[in-house]
């Protein structure tokens, strides 16, 4: 009888420091403004496919003199492939990852010390863990964003030289 009590102790006792370690490290994201950073690179990530969208909207558009109908057409294609680049995860799991990999860094005692004195010899500490996870970040995003934008330029392409063959009105 006894035992069964004992090992609903310590799994809820697990739980609780798992839970407590996790708002730990959500905490520090914040304080760290990581949320934010991240939401300004997929920002930046989404105005460049924008960018990007346009300017080969713009050279396949300098050949031609489509009708208005071909124009909206070639339009919503671009708007689509701006679409299609969006990344599937938000900023708060790109957050989530990095804590995972930041988090393996430090002891539960060493996050309350980063929290209360980030700017104490903690704080490099702090700075060489970031730079021993980002790698890990990158490789998972990349991973992610390679077949988002194949897919969708290879997508985009071919809806362009379709709307071009359909329309016969090259210069």
């Amino acid at each position: 009888m006894r035992a069964p009590f004992l090992f609903f102790l310590l799994l809820i006792s697990t739980a609780c420091y798992s839970q407590d370690r996790n708002v730990k490290l959500r905490t520090l994201m914040e304080v760290q403004g990581l949320l934010a950073m991240f939401q300004q690179q997929m920002d930046a990530g989404k105005q460049q496919g924008r960018d990007q969208a346009k300017q080969m909207l713009d050279q396949v558009m300098s050949g031609l003199n489509p009708p208005q109908d071909f124009k909206v057409r070639l339009r919503r294609a671009a708007d689509e492939f701006v679409a299609t680049l969006e990344a599937p995860w938000t900023a708060q799991e790109i957050v989530d990852v990095w804590a995972k990999a930041y988090g393996t860094s430090f002891t539960d005692k060493e996050l309350d010390q980063l929290l209360a004195f980030y700017t104490s010899p903690l704080g490099k500490k702090d700075i060489a863990a970031s730079h021993k996870a980002m790698p890990v970040l990158n490789t998972y995003l990349l991973d992610r964003s390679k077949p988002v934008f194949e897919r969708a330029t290879a997508k985009y392409v071919a809806d362009l030289q379709l709307i071009v063959k359909e329309c016969k009105c090259r210069k």
